[in-house]
């Protein structure tokens, strides 16, 4: 009996109200508990409640049958039957014990074996020793395990006394009669009609998927914070196809996630030239982090950004702090699944590359289009370009292709130019050889013969060649008569140093050659001397690109030296 005071947490030496009030207070503690949406705290509270019945119901009739005995010893008379009702104080404490454990209907409370075994007759409660009430309910009967609780028939499931149906498997709470109006039986159990079986479930079913899926949706939909965190997370994992997920950024040729993974690898292999960058930070892996927002949410170029402050501390221990922004979507079905983006100011860097009019760019193999021009008349082109390295590749007329390697750090000066990176082709040298060799022979012979350069069809305007032409007739053609007779070319050669420069676009190109010559002298009267000499001259012609051919335009330089 002792077990049964200490369920109820009382004292053995208590009165039958004592008793009866500590019971209803415990009794009181579990309705809650009862029409919880746990099955498993449902399932333990009616446990739990038919445990504290059955212990009321063991002192109730140990107390009664203690009381019985008294009187038995005090009259001397004849032991009476524990179920005869002597007193009105024991009629009243069988009424709260029957309404206690067998609810208001008189049904039993709890179908449980806990509560009661099954006698011989095969009735719910106990032996006739007992001393507790049996009463038997129909099968498809209602169970009150508590004033405000039903007990399904079929699941054992704790319902609210309001409803008609199970609310876990949609068995009728109450028996159903034909005509759906309903009507009391013997028990005083209301009837109804079941209607609509099949479209409660499915109702619940699709209520059920709802709550499930709100829920997977919660889990899925991103915050700011929860971007920015994922995003810090994935470089700490080296896990950058993910992070490039979370990059603000407009995709082309050159930024797609395959560059952007490249760019990574290659910044991690040069970490001295990029050791500011978080990809390299925290390649070491992040072992806690902590993300807060900065300030409230402003309007940048017609996007909402916020600032968000982290805190990571690395695998080595380590500590890195330090700001990143995010941007919310512009859509309101981006906002709904969250898709907040990070801008990408860690890996891309705006270059500016500048080259001659007539050229093409090309750019880790792609046509670069769309240029701008300068006021230099050359074309330049702006591009976003990941760190790391690069292949430029220029064509210019008449010019071979000039390739190289284009390594981008933070400290790459911007625009990169490549305008004189290319050298003029080898049989467009030799045209402008050639053209030059005819010029001077041209110069030689009209000096000689005293032909103005009017007359020589040098093949260019003549209005800076004034002063050189007084120049030829001091030299070929003095005043007093004298000059040189005659002239024989007898060696031309390229001015290789000069003439292998680099091609600049913003200048007229000048081929030199260099010549050297035989010479005959003659007197102030004209008449030819015996003396002979020789000497050795320079000539630079101006050269442009004109209708896609390379043609000379001006004399630059005619010098000639005696000896």
């Amino acid at each position: 009996m002792k077990q049964y005071y200490d369920l109820l947490e009382i004292d053995e030496s208590l009165s039958k109200d004592e008793v009866k009030k500590a019971f209803l207070s415990k009794k009181a503690s579990l309705q809650s508990k009862l029409l919880s949406k746990d099955s498993y705290e449902r399932q333990d509270a009616m446990r739990n409640l038919q445990e504290l019945t059955q212990a009321y119901k063991e002192i109730i009739t140990s107390l009664n049958n203690k009381k019985a005995e008294v009187k038995e010893q005090e009259s001397g008379s004849t032991t009476h039957d524990i179920h005869t009702d002597n007193t009105k104080q024991d009629r009243q404490d069988k009424e709260d014990t029957s309404k206690i454990t067998h609810g208001n209907n008189g049904s039993v409370a709890s179908v449980d074996e806990k509560v009661g075994q099954k006698n011989e007759d095969g009735n719910i409660g106990t032996n006739s020793n007992s001393g507790t009430v049996t009463v038997s309910p129909k099968p498809n009967d209602e169970t009150h395990i508590a004033d405000n609780v039903l007990i399904c028939p079929k699941c054992k499931f704790a319902n609210n006394a309001t409803l008609k149906f199970c609310g876990n498997c949609g068995q009728p709470l109450r028996n159903n009669g034909e005509d759906g109006s309903g009507n009391s039986g013997d028990n005083g159990v209301v009837t109804t009609i079941v209607k609509y079986k099949n479209y409660i479930f499915s109702v619940l079913a699709i209520l059920l998927i709802l709550v499930c899926g709100i829920g997977v949706f919660k889990n899925f939909v991103n915050t700011p914070e929860k971007a920015v965190e994922k995003y810090l997370t994935a470089l700490g994992k080296q896990d950058y196809a993910a992070a490039y997920g979370y990059l603000l950024v407009t995709e082309n040729d050159f930024v797609n996630k395959d560059n952007y993974i490249k760019s990574i690898e290659f910044m991690k292999k040069n970490p001295n030239d990029y050791k500011d960058k978080l990809v390299v930070k925290l390649s070491k892996g992040i072992a806690d982090i902590n993300v807060v927002q900065v300030g409230q949410e402003i309007k940048v170029d017609a996007q909402h950004v916020c600032t968000y402050k982290y805190k990571l501390r690395l695998n080595d221990n380590s500590e890195v702090e330090g700001t990143v922004a995010a941007v919310s979507p512009a859509s309101y079905w981006d906002k709904l699944l969250g898709n907040y983006k990070i801008p990408d100011h860690e890996t891309i860097s705006l270059v500016n590359i500048e080259v001659e009019t007539n050229a093409k760019l090309y750019v880790d193999g792609v046509l670069l289009k769309s240029p701008n021009t300068t006021k230099r008349g050359t074309h330049e082109y702006g591009y976003d370009l990941f760190y790391g390295e690069h292949n430029i590749k220029v064509e210019a007329p008449f010019c071979n292709p000039y390739e190289t390697k284009l390594i981008l750090t933070p400290n790459t000066k911007s625009p990169v130019l490549y305008y004189w990176k290319s050298h003029l082709k080898k049989d467009v040298l030799q045209d402008m050889e050639k053209q030059s060799e005819d010029i001077q022979r041209k110069i030689v012979e009209g000096a000689v013969k005293n032909e103005s350069l009017e007359n020589l069809q040098l093949g260019f305007s003549e209005a800076k060649l004034s002063n050189m032409y007084d120049q030829y007739k001091r030299f070929f053609n003095r005043a007093d008569g004298s000059g040189i007779y005659s002239m024989d070319i007898t060696e031309i050669t390229s001015n290789e140093q000069y003439n292998n420069r680099l091609y600049n676009p913003f200048k007229d190109r000048i081929y030199k050659i260099n010549f050297k010559f035989n010479y005959t002298r003659k007197n102030r009267n004209g008449i030819q001397e015996s003396r002979v000499g020789n000497g050795e001259g320079e000539l630079g012609v101006v050269f442009k690109l004109e209708n896609d051919k390379v043609v000379p335009v001006a004399i630059d330089t005619f010098r000639l030296r005696t000896h």
